[in-house]
């Protein structure tokens, strides 16, 4: 098995499992709210928090399935113009989920759960921002690299009811308390991606001295 093949198949299993994540999320958690549900947490009528939470939802649903088609080398060679049409579509929808995540997390029951959302909801908006202004000057490679860091802000919101699929219990076993596991589990499953993310674009590749040159790991 040649180095290639054995990373397009990682590749494809990462892929998988992000979309599989992506999708049992999205049932769960987001298309009761475009067939009528609305929840108490977000206020009883349209305009107190629930037309904020379903264009949240819209916005979120642009980043979480548009990313990976932005990813998709062949599409982006190939497709130039609809590479950037889904590009500008993914930016928006960032944004606009991103400022109004903040709205939404100062209404959120876990008072404490506040602070990570808010802070995971400014880096989502700074890193989006970033990727944009990049490629308006022609930077590819920090145009790739701030797109990767911005969706994995928007999968955060997948991460962090993981727990939901895996009992919450199979990740912070020491923690006793409820309530402290849900803050711990919202501000671990928030960064720790970004620190992964990190890790594989800037550390390693700042370790082999290759940070910064054209065969930088890229999606």
């Amino acid at each position: 098995m040649t180095n290639s093949f054995a990373r397009r198949i990682s590749l494809a299993v990462v892929w998988i499992a992000i979309l599989g994540f992506s999708i049992n999320f999205y049932l769960d958690n987001a298309v009761a709210y475009f067939f009528g549900y609305r929840s108490p947490r977000f206020g009883d009528t349209l305009l107190n928090n629930q037309l904020w939470f379903v264009v949240h939802m819209i916005g979120g649903t642009c980043a979480l399935f548009l990313g990976p088609i932005q990813f998709w080398t062949r599409i982006r060679e190939r497709y130039i113009n609809l590479h950037r049409w889904l590009g500008r579509i993914y930016i928006v929808g960032s944004l606009i989920a991103g400022l109004i995540a903040i709205k939404l997390a100062l209404v959120n029951g876990c008072q404490a759960c506040r602070y990570s959302l808010i802070t995971l909801s400014m880096l989502w908006i700074f890193f989006t921002a970033a990727a944009y202004l990049s490629i308006r000057r022609y930077d590819i490679e920090a145009h790739k690299k701030f797109m990767v860091r911005s969706y994995v802000c928007a999968l955060a919101f997948v991460f962090v009811r993981m727990p939901g699929v895996l009992p919450m219990d199979f990740f912070f076993s020491m923690i006793e308390s409820p309530a402290e596991q849900g803050i711990v589990s919202e501000w671990f499953f928030s960064l720790v991606p970004l620190f992964i993310a990190e890790l594989w674009l800037t550390w390693i590749p700042s370790l082999r001295g290759t940070a910064g040159r054209a065969n930088a790991p890229a999606i």
